[in-house]
């Protein structure tokens, strides 16, 4: 709200700027190096895009005491974030050839280049070569391996051109675009995966590749667009914390999520189709053939000398050895979560060494701590500028005026009388006299060109009178060290200060101020001015209000995704303890996750980040939202196979088992895959992108790994028949839905 009256009250104050910081080097000072600093400034302000740069030497304030750091002013023609690559590439050029031996010059502020070069990197090819070595492995078929990397390329070449397509009307940061490639790329691999699998199933039971096909989507498929439809509702909920960017993060993503979902249900069936036989290996073909020349169309028997079903029975005879065991595992990986710190990337937390990161410090030691991170305070219901006031302006002008035209006489005085006295001629007095005439008509004029220029002056400082004495109130509040008045409109009853704190931007004293600044008690406490309106922003303030919002929806965002997680599953279940394992499981996995993301990213370490701060504000919802949806998945892949094996058996225990010996395969390759994928991410150039990986890569392997294939199969087994124990009253009440559509063993 206050940075849109901003742009009401003044409309020409927009446009982004940026800083060129300087110090001066063995033993010389900013002064000596004017000329360099001169030679700098000018060949910046010729850079097209900069409308005008304020050298260090315009005013005293803009160089430090010591008089060794200095700095000037950049305004730029583009708005943040708007400003184009070539304006900032010509401007560093010319720091890089101005800086020398005693010369250091740094860049700040809309300066850098924060778009990343490129979108993907070796990293994400990294991961999508690994997803592809694991394709292959578990399906054993170059051509099989093949189809989800195809449909998922496709997906993200959909989601994406349509997103540059809306980036025409709508605004999109860096990190949206890739936060859409990598959602794309892992659920649309992910989701490939499973039919493809599913497929294999039928085919081997004796259908045909036409039928198998058109089941593997009618069940399988089923529980993608089921799951799909979990992680766009999470992502589409970020729209309820009602901040622009993360509306659009939220929106794109989700859409990513839903086109990923349509191919793999749409273009995979053809793909299957054509392929025939060659989603097997050669040694699988013989037997599918002859599966399907006896048309038996019965479910293949489970093998109980598989890797999988042997962990699963193994984890059946120890439920609360293996379940306590994964719960201290998670426990410790979680710890550091105690110590999460919301922030939004600032110089202060940039790569050490890098310019701006040296520009913040450079500035902080040079003007204080505060310095880096003004507020900008927008103030209305000043008094109206009195006619006395203007007056006092008016005589204070003219006092200076003839002062300047006293001092300027009598040195013209003394001047004509030194030519007067050498005057002896009558050419020569003649001369004199009309040199003086001119004299007199030109101090005239002068005076009263200056006689205009302080009626301007008056009608540009009478609207600072008010905003000035209340600027000098405001410098005696705690934690201020500097209260500029910057703008007022022409009556003088609004305006703009810029408030420099003594704390640095990130410390809670700056917070406090601006707290106390915002406080509807706060004009009460300044003297005359007890009927001013103030409100605070600028990238401090708004950077404080984007985290407390983050921070008060992030418990309210956790509990709307897990009912929608309960509701969820005991419709697909039809249990009451199912859902709420899964749940506890899913927050268990989120904890992990947010403890791993403070130990890497926000204490630093391992040396992966590098610069460690504040977890980015918005990454632990959208990271939330998507963990979600995928574990959700792998629940009801795992679950439905144990919950179909104890319709048919009604023994528990080795339901457990053998649902967990059909699924755990494909699970755990699908959780590998998506590890792979979102750990390449790791490696992009974008902090914020490599947290965001990272988080999901440690999510989903504490979640696949640890959760599912190991928490849920203990707990199923300890639960026993009360695992699919639900109330009369319920059961009754819900409809029936199955999440996978037809059993596959009909």
């Amino acid at each position: 709200v206050a940075i849109d009256r901003v742009g009401e009250l003044f409309p020409d104050s927009g446009g982004a700027t940026g800083r060129l910081v300087f110090q001066a080097k063995n033993g010389t000072s900013i002064r000596e190096l004017q000329a360099d600093i001169l030679k700098l400034t000018d060949k910046v302000a010729a850079v097209d895009g900069v409308s005008r740069v304020a050298s260090p030497f315009i005013d005293n304030a803009f160089i430090s005491e010591s008089g060794t750091i200095g700095y000037a002013q950049v305004q730029l023609k583009g708005e943040m974030g708007s400003v184009s690559a070539a304006t900032i590439d010509e401007v560093a050029e010319a720091v890089a050839a101005a800086r020398s031996d005693t010369l250091q010059v740094e860049i700040a502020g809309a300066l850098i280049n924060a778009v990343p070069e490129e979108f993907i990197g070796i990293g994400e090819v990294a991961g999508v070569v690994v997803a592809m070595i694991v394709l292959l492995m578990t399906l054993g078929s170059l051509v099989a391996a093949g189809m989800p990397l195809t449909t998922a390329l496709l997906g993200i070449g959909v989601s994406t051109a349509g997103l540059f397509s809306l980036s025409q009307v709508i605004d999109i940061s860096s990190t949206t675009p890739v936060l859409a490639i990598m959602l794309g790329l892992a659920v649309g691999i992910d989701y490939a995966l499973f039919i493809i699998n599913k497929h294999r199933y039928y085919a081997l039971a004796g259908y045909s590749f036409q039928e198998s096909a058109g089941k593997a989507v009618a069940t399988a498929g089923n529980a993608v667009v089921f799951a799909a439809l979990t992680v766009i509702i999470a992502l589409s909920a970020l729209t309820v914390v009602n901040i622009p960017f993360m509306t659009t993060m939220g929106l794109v993503g989700a859409a990513s999520i839903a086109v990923a979902a349509l191919v793999a249900i749409s273009l995979l069936p053809a793909l299957l189709r054509l392929a025939g036989p060659r989603v097997f290996g050669k040694k699988q073909r013989a037997k599918v053939a002859a599966a399907q020349k006896k048309k038996a169309h019965k479910v293949q028997a489970l093998k109980q000398t598989s890797f999988w079903y042997r962990w699963g029975k193994t984890i059946v005879k120890r439920p609360a050895v293996f379940l306590v065991s994964a719960v201290i595992i998670i426990g410790v990986i979680a710890w550091p979560a105690r110590d999460l710190t919301l922030g939004l990337p600032t110089d202060q937390y940039a790569a050490q060494g890098s310019t701006q990161r040296t520009a913040y410090e450079l500035l902080s030691e040079g003007f204080g701590a505060g310095f880096n991170g003004p507020l900008t305070v927008i103030v209305e219901g000043l008094p109206a500028v009195s006619d006395a006031e203007r007056e006092a302006i008016r005589a204070q002008g003219m006092q200076d005026l003839g002062e300047q035209v006293a001092e300027a006489t009598a040195k013209q005085q003394e001047a004509f009388a030194q030519k007067a006295a050498a005057a002896v001629t009558v050419e020569d007095q003649m001369a004199l006299q009309a040199e003086i005439a001119a004299a007199q008509a030109a101090g005239e004029a002068q005076k009263a060109e200056a006689i205009g220029a302080i009626e301007k002056s008056v009608a540009e400082y009478a609207k600072l009178v008010q905003l000035n004495k209340l600027a000098g109130i405001v410098a005696e509040r705690d934690n201020v060290a500097q209260v500029l008045p910057a703008m007022a409109t022409e009556d003088g009853t609004k305006g703009i200060l810029q408030v420099v704190p003594k704390s640095a931007p990130a410390d809670e004293a700056t917070v406090d101020l601006i707290n106390s600044l915002r406080d509807p008690a706060t004009p009460a406490t300044l003297g005359g001015f007890s009927e001013v309106r103030l409100a605070v922003t600028g990238s401090v303030a708004l950077e404080d209000d984007i985290n407390s919002k983050l921070a008060a929806a992030l418990p309210v965002y956790l509990a709307v995704v897990v009912g929608l997680s309960l509701l969820l599953l005991i419709l697909a279940f039809r249990s009451v303890l199912v859902p709420v394992k899964a749940t506890l499981g899913f927050l268990l996995s989120v904890l992990a996750m947010f403890g791993a993301l403070v130990a890497v990213f926000q204490w630093g370490w391992f040396g992966i980040a590098e610069a460690p701060g504040p977890i980015v504000s918005f990454i632990p919802i959208i990271a939330i939202g998507v963990l979600f949806g995928l574990a959700m998945d792998y629940e009801f892949f795992l679950v439905s196979g144990m919950h179909e094996a104890y319709e048919q058996t009604k023994k528990p225990r080795q339901a457990v088992v053998n649902g967990f010996g059909m699924g755990a395969k494909v699970v755990t390759a699908a959780g590998v895959i998506m590890v792979s994928v979102f750990a390449g991410f790791i490696f992009n150039h974008d902090a914020t992108i490599q947290a965001i990986g990272f988080a999901l890569a440690i999510g989903i392997l504490v979640d696949a790994f640890l959760v599912r294939m190991t928490i849920v199969p203990a707990v199923m087994a300890l639960l026993g028949k009360s695992a699919w124990w639900l109330p009369k009253w319920l059961e009754k009440r819900l409809p029936h839905v199955s999440i996978e559509g037809e059993s596959s063993s009909k």
